[in-house]
């Protein structure tokens, strides 16, 4: 089992409640008691993703079980780390910083930022200490939380010749070999734009055939855009009126669509 499994299953995790509660969120009006639902739709989710996962004297959650990952506890202290002491933090942050305590308000923004701030450092700590472990029988916990409640991480056990995990690897890997193709496909589709669909390229034999036209017409209709000539400019191998911005591609092309020159061509102004 390796450290970077482990980092996936909590990623899975947040991406799943996260997706979850925006989805709730944007249906209903939560903005009473917004907490509160947050904590109702991720106990939800939590409850039915680990309901019919395996549990082999461990408990896991919908990310964990991808990634082949489980913890040594039970269900609700599983559900503790990670549902309900987001809330209860969430809860406290709230009541420190809503103003609600008169004098010693400055007292208990004190308290929670010194505590904010122990917390942080233990979690360096032992994030540290998450990256040094090794051997089969190191205890790793992904968080100080983890570590006060002695949930510690383990491989996960399928049911099956072929474990859960490698639903989890097959879908790395087919994301892999999609960004692959893209990757492909936008060299090609680069290759083709800057080779085929240059003047060098296919161009050339996508000239249309010269039109008969009067010498008014060559005056007042444009013949790439076949309207008014806006802001015009005359070109010089056949003096027909082109379009300013019509010029500029026919100059870039280097073909004259009134009579089918190629080369270098020029072009004036007509005012």
């Amino acid at each position: 089992m390796t450290r970077v499994a482990q980092l996936d299953s909590l990623a899975l995790d947040k991406e799943l409640y996260g997706q979850f509660w925006s989805e709730f969120n944007a249906v209903f009006n939560t903005d009473g008691h917004k907490e509160e639902w947050e904590l109702v739709v991720n106990s939800l989710v939590f409850v039915c993703a680990t309901r019919f996962l395996p549990q082999c004297d461990s408990s896991s959650t919908y990310g964990s079980a991808l990634s082949g990952v489980a913890f040594r506890c039970r269900k609700r202290t599983l559900y503790v780390v990670t549902i309900l002491a987001r809330y209860v933090w969430k809860k406290i942050t709230h009541a420190v910083f809503n103003g609600s305590h008169g004098g010693d308000q400055v007292v208990w923004l004190k308290l929670y930022k010194w505590l904010e701030l122990l917390y942080r450092g233990c979690d360096v700590s032992n994030f540290l200490r998450f990256l040094t472990a090794d051997g089969a029988d190191t205890r790793s916990f992904l968080s100080p939380l983890y570590r006060v409640f002695n949930v510690y991480s383990t491989r996960l056990v399928g049911d099956g010749p072929a474990g859960i995990s490698d639903f989890y690897s097959n879908s790395v890997f087919a994301g892999l070999e999609f960004q692959n193709r893209q990757l492909l496909w936008n060299a090609l589709l680069e290759l083709f734009s800057k080779t085929l669909l240059t003047k060098r390229g296919l161009l050339p034999f996508a000239r249309r055939p010269p039109r008969p036209r009067s010498g008014a017409t060559f005056k007042t209709v444009c013949p790439h855009c076949e309207s008014f000539p806006t802001n015009p400019y005359q070109i010089a191998c056949c003096r027909a009126n082109y379009c300013y911005v019509c010029v500029v591609k026919a100059l870039e092309w280097s073909m004259c669509d009134a009579c089918g020159a190629s080369g270098a061509l020029t072009a004036k102004s007509v005012y």
